[in-house]
């Protein structure tokens, strides 16, 4: 470091220019111009993007920026340099995450709600919507419901907040949404942020404090797992070996009249529960 000046790592990163922002006359890499009649206009591009990206709007990701070496040779300073660049890329990288979760909630929370609501996942052939989000990318039926429930108090509050939005506690705010709109949204929660209680419990305060009406959906209720029974459990196989020691031909005849009567009892079973016999047979 030079003439005693000390620049922190947030200054020098947010100083740091990169692509169009440097000047054109010391860019290192030249924007590529179109050239010749084979170059497709700005609006077929444009059109193309919406096709790839399954119509959704983007931008062009924010200039990179790369770590600056500390320009002092006193290892202290450099351990120092080093520690905070290291704090600030941690910093950084949260707020990116908050707010790329934010996006996504904006991003899919309808697309989510048109195919559960006209039932277009029984094009793709699944059942039921949940079977298709588990297909799709692993989403279940319930956290698709919880996306698109939240969705309308998410686009209330992206424009100001960066907070890392979560279902849970923002459901006192999806009947205020619903019943008195996006401004009695933000209301309650800058009344929540003043109390420095950004919470469920604090978000319901601040709406009943505002004078909303707070009505509280039920969560969707866990779907129970049924226990997975093994085999051995249901039909005694120690048992018909211990008589196969002593007695074969009768094990041998019992296993073959077992075998038909299972084969018997499955043909029934997946005449009964189609969807379910398939649905064993593919964990199988």
């Amino acid at each position: 470091m030079m003439g005693g000046a000390r620049t922190s790592i947030a200054e020098q990163i947010a100083a740091t220019k990169a692509g169009t922002d440097v000047e054109p006359s010391k860019r290192t890499v030249q924007p590529r111009q179109p050239s010749g009649p084979s170059q497709p206009s700005q609006a077929t591009r444009s059109r193309q993007g919406e096709e790839e990206t399954g119509r959704l709007l983007s931008q062009l990701p924010p200039g990179m920026t790369v770590f600056v070496p500390p320009g002092s040779a006193d290892p202290a300073e450099r351990l120092s340099y080093c520690e905070g660049a290291i704090l600030e890329a941690d910093r950084q990288t949260e707020l990116a995450t908050e707010r790329i979760t934010q996006q996504y909630l904006l991003w899919v929370g309808e697309p989510y709600r048109i195919v559960r609501d006209e039932e277009l996942f029984r094009l793709a052939g699944y059942p039921t919507f949940d079977a298709w989000g588990k297909a799709l990318n692993g989403r279940s039926g319930d956290y698709m419901n919880k996306v698109i429930r939240v969705g309308p108090v998410v686009h209330a509050l992206a424009p100001i907040t960066r907070r890392q939005l979560k279902e849970d506690p923002l459901r006192p705010l999806v009947s205020v949404q619903r019943d008195h709109g996006d401004d009695a949204v933000r209301e309650c929660w800058k009344a929540a942020e003043a109390a420095g209680e950004l919470t469920k419990r604090g978000l319901l305060a601040a709406a009943i404090k505002c004078g909303y009406r707070v009505t509280l959906e039920p969560a969707a209720p866990a779907t129970p797992t049924r226990p997975r029974l093994e085999p051995s459990s249901v039909l005694n196989v120690s048992k018909l070996r211990r008589l196969g020691a002593t007695d074969p031909t009768q094990a041998l005849a019992l296993c073959r009249t077992l075998r038909e009567d299972l084969d018997r009892l499955e043909r029934d079973l997946a005449q009964a529960h189609p969807a379910e016999g398939e649905g064993e047979g593919d964990d199988a």
